[in-house]
């Protein structure tokens, strides 16, 4: 093998690099030998440099991309479960239209309140202005904490908190109180607010 003897200008390799480049035989000599660090102007340790540290910035940089997807799906989780217990407290606390809470509620109103309340989130105080809110969620991908939305056409008329297990929280309609109710219909859509 031929190695160049053109002069290069001298690279500082951090102590870092050079340790790691001896413990994988990088800077050797002769017959593997480690050199000293001032064989830092040698061609292998110059294409070690050129080498690693991008290879390094790489690993680093998905580590915090895969680092960052488990902080925000924990975040969202922790969200959701803020939503739930908050939907729950409110179990049998009577329908009314136009109320918003905390002591009674329209489907809407409840969903507007809840949401609010547990995770910040501001809604409208109308299902079918609800239902533009938020990531739409295919019905097989519904979490618990997502919002379901009812609808006539296209058109939402009822607003609920999905529960899981094709249930969901609501306040159903006069004379009856908020509480866990099955999803009757096929007609709704899922919106994924946290």
């Amino acid at each position: 093998m031929r190695v160049s003897t053109r002069s290069r200008p001298a690279r500082t390799l951090g102590v870092g690099t050079i340790a790691l480049s001896v413990s994988l035989g990088l800077l050797t000599g002769g017959l593997g030998t480690p050199q000293s660090a001032s064989a830092a102007t040698s061609s292998s340790a110059v294409a070690t440099t050129q080498v690693f540290p991008q290879t390094s910035a790489t690993l680093s940089q998905s580590g915090i991309t895969v680092q960052a997807a488990a902080s925000k799906a924990a975040k969202s989780k922790a969200a959701a479960n803020r939503i739930m217990t908050e939907a729950a407290k409110h179990k049998g606390k009577k329908y009314r239209f136009g109320a918003a809470g905390p002591k009674r509620f329209d489907c809407s109103g409840y969903t507007m309140y809840v949401y609010k309340k547990a995770a910040g989130k501001k809604l409208p105080h109308k299902a079918n202005l609800q239902q533009r809110y938020g990531k739409a969620v295919a019905k097989s991908q519904a979490r618990p904490g997502d919002l379901i939305i009812i609808r006539s056409g296209t058109r939402g008329t009822h607003a609920g908190i999905y529960a899981g297990g094709g249930k969901m929280w609501a306040a159903p309609r006069t004379g009856k109180t908020v509480t866990k109710q099955k999803i009757w219909t096929k007609n709704y859509v899922v919106r994924r607010l946290v």
